[in-house]
């Protein structure tokens, strides 16, 4: 027990002390993943950012169904019963009565607009409505298309939804698959140079390594302080890249965002005052990515760049 407890100590020992004998090249692998790491965090944050505001888009965005002026109670829930059955439609549905969709268009339009002018709440041309929304935003022209075949129903508001709810399906889509693809790719560049970083320190202790082969050490023996400083460096890396993007991102929260993504959301409808996630939300995911990361490339750079050295 005593001599594997020594034989751990010495290769941890060894690992740490490689970092403080060659301090240029462990500043500079820290640096290269901890630009690697706030990148990937940011893209991240950004991608899980999205999916949430168009999950919010989603359970808000409001399709609106025209009736017929002279649809009874009857009728009406009939038909409520029917829209609610449909798969991709929420079951909270709202329903404007004849009455309520002249204040409406009052309010949307102003009192002084002249397309409201010589109506009154008795004499006016606005039908009744439903108003729905949806579990798959993207199903919306479907779904609009069966309502408009039911009886009652006048129209709908999707023709001129549908490329709003096209845009946001596509940009969501496209964003997800733009972050995976540069993550992926800093995680590689990462790889290879903290691989050849460790390869300098590995360099340098060729001869070291030589021996202990001749001796009888084995590779796991020889690699593990190697293993070790890897794994130490992307540990740092991590923290220092964690404490940044939480910075940086509540800033970015609490500062640059809030009155731009409000008018944004704006434009699709959505008013009720949506925010960017908490970082506490994203605090255990960002947190296990980057230790992950950082432990992963450290380790994964190490095996890679001995494999030259170990042939003896």
């Amino acid at each position: 027990m005593i001599v594997k407890y020594n034989i751990i100590s010495y290769l941890i020992g060894d690992g740490i002390r490689n970092i403080s004998k060659n301090k240029k090249s462990t500043i500079s692998a820290i640096v290269i993943m901890f630009v690697t790491m706030l990148t990937v965090g940011i893209c991240y944050v950004i991608g899980e950012n999205a999916n949430a505001i168009l999950n919010k888009i989603q359970t808000d965005y409001p399709l609106e169904i025209y009736l017929d002026n002279n649809i009874t109670v009857s009728e009406k829930e009939k038909l409520e019963e029917e829209i609610r059955n449909l798969e991709y439609v929420n079951p909270n549905i709202t329903y404007i009565s004849k009455d309520e969709a002249y204040y409406k268009a009052l309010e949307k339009v102003g009192s002084d607009s002249v397309m409201i002018a010589g109506y009154t709440e008795k004499d006016h041309p606005f039908p009744p409505s439903f108003i729905i929304t949806f579990t798959e935003l993207d199903k919306l022209e479907e779904v609009a298309s069966k309502i408009e075949t039911f009886d009652h129903v006048t129209g709908t508001t999707s023709e001129d939804q549908k490329d709003n709810t096209k845009a946001l399906s596509s940009f969501a889509k496209h964003v997800n698959i733009f972050l995976i693809a540069i993550g992926g790719a800093l995680v590689i560049f990462s790889i290879i140079i903290i691989g050849n970083t460790i390869k300098l320190t590995v360099h340098a202790r060729r001869k070291e390594i030589s021996i202990m082969k001749y001796v009888g050490a084995t590779n796991n023996f020889i690699r593990a302080p190697f293993i070790v400083e890897g794994v130490v460096i992307g540990i740092i890396a991590s923290l220092i890249s964690l404490i940044s993007l939480a910075g940086i991102y509540v800033w970015i929260r609490n500062t640059v965002i809030g009155s731009g993504l409000q008018n944004w959301l704006g434009r699709f409808g959505i008013s009720s005052g949506f925010e960017l996630l908490e970082f506490s939300q994203l605090f255990q995911s960002v947190l296990i990515i980057f230790l992950c990361m950082g432990i992963g490339i450290g380790v994964i750079g190490s095996i890679l760049s001995m494999k030259k050295y170990l042939k003896v």
